[in-house]
């Protein structure tokens, strides 16, 4: 218990922080990139604002409000580009490279030309505002198709730096965050045994108090049970012993189950073991079928045969009892019930079905919880799920399985999934 207490606390914590890391460098390098490609898209559109050259700073520049945190008067120099002039028929008809070192003109109208296929092609919209990047040479150029009177302009930004520099920080993030997660999981292993301490003894305190009180109440509960016998020895059976005695059944069965409960949460205790599961189900379905007879009801069995389970036999058999038992219980007046087992690959499938008109509007989520029962008020001999359903669930875990439960059309169905062998 303890060790699956322990790994359950590792593996929320780590998802927590996760999440958290993922967030945060997520947002960052998201800002990062969007600020980066605004400044790019700002300075291409100076560029496109005085016809496709970028001017000397100067008054004009200065009073740019668009552009005032990026333009100093070293953002001439800084930024390289190029401007590619082209008539109405798409011909170069001047190229502006002043401002670039890396590119002869030739590969400008390459750049142009294909820059234009990709804004015909992608875009569907013709040369006239586009914006895009396009690689040429391991370099990077983010440009941007303008129109104008006579023709068109197609301004090419060298953005490789900035663009490497995004991925760096991806990639640097990438790193802190694989770091902090490895630093993370240490710190959180080395601490978490004296974190979930006081829960730990808590439990063990909360299983020692079920174990110590279920056997001192077996004490004066088999004196009650012994002194009604005698009295109904002496004076003859009335309503009065008969209530007594069938009080003293129902408490020791209680202690039973809690004392079971307690103990089949430890799954150190159960050895598994290869058990016919087609053979258990099919006793406990068959010690069941002359009770249902007799109230009147159905009991429809499907069971496969030869289908072998890694359990406790004994286990196995109250699981299904339990599960059983509880059907025909709750079952409607003339109603049915119904138990199938089957195999679906590596996983066997138990289910157990009776109709219920009144399940529409019970919380099925609470059934496993300890001591739910639909009558609040526990007044009723019927109604309501107790201790069984609960300790269904402590054996199904402990064979490593999945149980669940499901309501629809007035049939209330309990689903048993445990690996077979």
């Amino acid at each position: 218990m303890a060790s699956k207490m322990r790994k359950k606390f590792i593996g929320i914590a780590s998802l927590a922080v996760f999440i958290v890391l993922l967030i945060v460098l997520g947002v960052v390098n998201i800002v990062t990139t969007l600020d980066e490609y605004a400044e790019i898209d700002g300075i291409l559109d100076f560029i496109d604002d005085n016809n496709g050259i970028m001017p000397d700073y100067g008054d004009k520049v200065s009073k740019y409000k668009k552009m005032d945190i990026f333009l100093t008067e070293e953002s001439r120099f800084e930024n390289r580009y190029f401007t590619i002039f082209m008539d109405d028929n798409q011909n170069v008809t001047e190229c502006y490279m002043e401002n670039i070192a890396a590119i002869s003109e030739e590969d400008a109208a390459e750049l142009a030309d294909a820059v234009y296929r990709i804004a015909d092609i992608s875009h569907k919209i013709g040369p006239r505002k586009v914006y895009g990047t396009i690689s040429r040479k391991q370099m990077k150029y983010s440009y941007k198709v303008c129109q104008r009177d006579d023709g068109s302009f197609i301004i090419f930004l060298d953005t490789t730096q900035r663009i490497r520099t995004l991925h760096g920080i991806l990639i640097f993030s990438l790193y802190i965050g694989l770091v902090s997660m490895m630093l993370f999981l240490l710190i959180l292993i080395a601490l978490s045994s004296r974190v979930i301490k006081p829960m730990i003894e808590s439990h063990e305190k909360q299983k020692e108090f079920i174990t110590n009180a279920g056997h001192e109440l077996k004490t004066p509960i088999s004196i009650i049970s012994a002194n009604t016998e005698v009295i109904e020895m002496t004076s003859g059976k009335n309503e009065w012993t008969e209530s007594t005695m069938n009080q003293v059944k129902r408490l020791s069965g209680l202690i039973n189950d809690l004392i079971t409960l307690a103990r089949m949460e430890e799954a150190s205790d159960i050895v598994l073991e290869n058990v016919e599961y087609s053979k258990e189900a099919a006793e406990v379905a068959d010690s069941f079928e002359s009770i249902v007879k007799s109230d009147g009801k159905t009991l429809d069995k499907k069971i496969e045969e030869g289908i072998n389970v890694k359990a406790e036999k004994r286990s196995l058999h109250t699981l299904v009892n339990i599960l059983v038992d509880n059907a025909v219980k709750y079952c409607d007046d003339e109603g049915y019930v119904s138990v199938s087992l089957t195999k679906k690959g590596k996983q066997s499938i138990l289910q157990v079905a009776n109709s219920y008109r009144d399940g529409a509007n019970v919380d099925c989520n609470r059934f496993f919880d300890r001591f739910y029962r639909e009558d609040e008020s526990h007044n009723s001999d019927k109604k309501g799920y107790g201790i069984g359903l609960s300790m269904a669930k402590g054996i199904v875990d402990a064979f490593g399985g999945k149980i669940s439960v499901s309501y629809n059309d007035g049939i209330i169905m309990f689903t048993v999934n445990i690996p077979t062998s």
